[in-house]
C-alpha cells in the first residue's frame, strides 16, 4: 500500500503519494517533453492510511517517474513491508494524466496497482485502484475505487478511499502539512470478528527543506486501530509519530 509521497509531502506521485512534504522533482529533461526524475525516503515507519506496514520498523522506499510535457505520466514505487506472508516488498505502478484544467485547478486522473510479489496469503493482497484527484493551491481532494479485492481480504471488491490535503508554505524551506481521509470498506473484519464499514485516518506535521532534503516530522493514526495487529501485538493502526527524510532528484 502506497503511502503518502508519495513530490511534496503530499505526493511524490503526481497526488498519490506523501511522503515528506516540500520536496521538488528536478529530474533529467529526456528530450521531446519527457522528464525522468526520482524520489528518496528513509522514515522510522511506513503507514498507510493510518495502519503501519512495517511493523513500527524503520522503512527505506525508492520511486522514479517519466513525465510527458501533455500531462500523461508513468512511474513506480517501492517500500519495503512486514505485514504479508511470503514476501517483504512492495512495488506499486501506476500511470495517468495531470494537468491544468483552468482557474488554477489542476486535475489528476489514473491507475494505480499495488504488487506484493512472492505473497502467499490465501487471498492475493495485490490491489487495483482508479483515482481522480483536483487541486487549487495548497488544497487537494482525491478519490479512489478498488475494483478489485482490497489488500487481502475476500470479497472486498468497491472498496473506496476519499483523501483531502493541505500544504502551506511557511517561508524559508518551512511548511505545514495536513491530511484527512475516509475509507469506505466491503466484508472487512478487525481482530474481533466485527465487521467494519470504514474508519478516518489523519496526518498532520511540519516539514523542512534543507537544500533539497526535506525533514518532516508528524503524527499520524486512524480512527478504527485494529483492523490488523502489529508482530509485536499492537493495533496497526494507533497515534503514532513520524520522522521521514526524502530527497528528489
Amino acid at each position: 500500500m502506497k503511502a503518502y509521497s508519495r513530490c511534496a509531502a503530499l505526493a511524490c506521485v503526481p497526488v498519490l503519494l506523501m511522503a515528506a512534504a516540500g520536496a521538488k522533482a528536478e529530474g533529467t529533461d529526456l528530450g521531446n517533453g519527457f522528464n525522468l526524475s526520482g524520489n528518496i525516503t528513509i522514515a522510522n515507519d511506513y503507514r498507510f492510511r493510518g495502519y503501519t506496514q512495517t511493523n513500527f520498523k524503520p522503512t527505506a522506499q525508492l520511486g522514479i517517474d517519466l513525465t510527458h510535457s501533455s500531462g500523461f505520466y508513468l512511474g513506480n514505487w517501492n517500500s519495503n513491508v512486514g505485514w504479508t506472508s511470503g514476501t517483504s516488498l512492495e512495488m506499486d505502478f501506476y500511470g495517468g494524466w495531470k494537468g491544468d484544467i483552468g482557474n488554477g485547478i489542476e486535475l489528476d486522473m489514473g491507475v494505480l496497482q499495488y504488487a506484493y510479489p512472492g505473497s502467499t496469503m490465501a487471498v492475493s493482497p495485490n490491489t487495483t485502484e482508479l483515482y481522480v484527484g483536483i487541486g487549487a493551491g495548497p488544497v487537494g481532494f482525491k478519490v479512489s475505487w478498488a475494483p478489485t479485492n482490497w489488500f487481502g481480504y475476500a470479497d472486498s471488491k468497491n472498496a473506496v478511499y476519499l483523501d483531502a490535503t493541505a500544504d502551506f508554505d511557511l517561508g524559508d524551506g518551512w511548511g505545514i502539512g495536513l491530511h484527512a481521509g475516509y475509507q469506505f470498506l466491503n466484508n472487512v473484519q478487525d481482530i474481533n470478528g466485527n465487521n467494519k464499514n470504514g474508519y478516518f485516518d489523519y496526518k498532520a506535521g511540519v516539514y523542512k527543506d534543507i537544500k533539497g532534503w526535506v525533514f518532516d516530522l508528524s503524527v499520524v493514526g486512524a480512527s478504527t486501530d485494529s483492523l490488523y495487529t502489529s508482530s509485536q501485538g499492537y493495533n496497526a493502526g494507533r497515534v503514532g509519530v513520524l520522522f521521514s527524510i526524502a530527497k528528489s532528484f
